[in-house]
């Protein structure tokens, strides 16, 4: 096997792993947002947050979690480790022209984006489902206790493989238009402190010594980029994200919770579901009554998962770029290159200052 192809391979390993430990962490720590979240949307009764807001809730602020942090693993190895993959295949190596195949910053990272969520699709649509029924007691009126396994074998005995699958084409449709806003804004909010950096090391070579060569080697720079602002820009990309994207994760919470009622069937399809929370939103005459209830049916949850998607992306992203920095088995050597580059800049600084 050739050196590229070991460090392809290896590099595939390190982004897995990578995204597998960050976004376990981040949905271990923002789990109970996301349980009120889901029952908020659940809920067809009343669109009274006091509906919500019980003593039930809290006691169900747990419930899920071994479910979602366990395929919160899969998931993030699966779509990060898919997402780097090939955003190196579409975008042109440093100081290369563009081939036939590879396109630019955005069209790479939104195309990128959107495969590598479908290839996380596998775990995480039935992560998504056992999750919701244990966070929304849909099994409450049995009398064992829900468990993890418990959901898995009743989903199947009553619904078949089907059933771990239930609201698929919702999700992705919620998740690929998410994944493109999340990761597009990101990358630009990184590009542009790396602009403003290298521009600003530029300004001080430029006014302190005109004539100097080596301001070139600025350009190739490598900026890291400090765990604040790194908090900053995932967490803002991922509540903009999740904030847009709310309508497909309403449909996709009600498609999975929904239940027959009077031996009438529940909607199975998104567009029925959307029918099905159209109808019962246009039974008010009252024209902007239609468009606040329409808003508001499509619209729950949206503050709670914006902000749930703001703290899972303010943590994982940090320590997504820290194990991938850490786990880089070229890391030290760039390192090195960018530590020489940097000292080659400063001692230039400083002959300039002593001319």
């Amino acid at each position: 096997m050739s050196d590229t192809v070991v460090s392809q391979v290896q590099l595939f390993k390190n982004h897995f792993i990578a995204g597998a430990v960050s976004l376990s962490v981040s949905y271990s720590c923002m789990h109970p947002l996301d349980t009120i979240k889901t029952r908020i949307q659940a809920n067809t009764t009343s669109s009274s947050l006091r509906a919500v807001f019980t003593r039930e809730t809290a006691r169900s602020l747990g419930k899920g979690f071994f479910a979602s942090v366990v395929g919160a693993a899969g998931q993030g190895g699966a779509r990060f480790s898919t997402y780097e993959y090939c955003k190196s295949h579409l975008l042109p190596k440093k100081g290369q022209a563009a081939s036939i195949g590879q396109l630019g910053v955005i069209p790479a990272t939104a195309l990128s984006a959107v495969i590598g969520d479908l290839a996380s699709s596998v775990v995480k649509v039935p992560r998504e489902v056992v999750t919701a029924k244990l966070q929304t007691d849909y099994y409450a009126n049995l009398s064992q206790k829900p468990t993890t396994g418990f959901v898995i074998r009743q989903t199947l005995l009553e619904e078949g493989p089907r059933g771990l699958f239930k609201g698929f084409w919702a999700i992705a449709a919620r998740d690929s238009p998410f994944m493109v806003i999340l990761l597009v804004s990101y990358e630009n909010f990184k590009a542009l402190h790396h602009r403003s950096v290298k521009r600003d090391l530029l300004d001080r070579v430029k006014r302190n010594h005109p004539h100097v060569v080596a301001t070139a080697a600025l350009e190739d720079i490598e900026i890291d980029i400090p765990t604040f602002k790194s908090i900053m820009f995932g967490g803002v990309s991922g509540f903009l994200a999740g904030y847009f994207t709310t309508p497909m994760d309403v449909l996709r919470t009600r498609m999975i919770t929904n239940k027959r009622v009077a031996g009438i069937a529940a909607p199975v399809t998104v567009m029925q579901t959307a029918r099905s929370m159209l109808d019962k939103a246009m039974e008010t005459k009252s024209t902007v009554g239609k468009v606040k209830r329409v808003f508001g049916s499509f619209f729950s949850g949206a503050i709670p998962r914006s902000l749930w998607w703001f703290g899972i992306c303010g943590i994982f992203f940090p320590g997504y770029e820290s194990l991938k920095s850490i786990m880089d088995p070229v890391s030290d050597e760039l390192k090195a290159q960018r530590q020489r580059e940097q000292e080659r800049v400063l001692r230039s600084l400083v002959e300039q200052q002593s001319i």
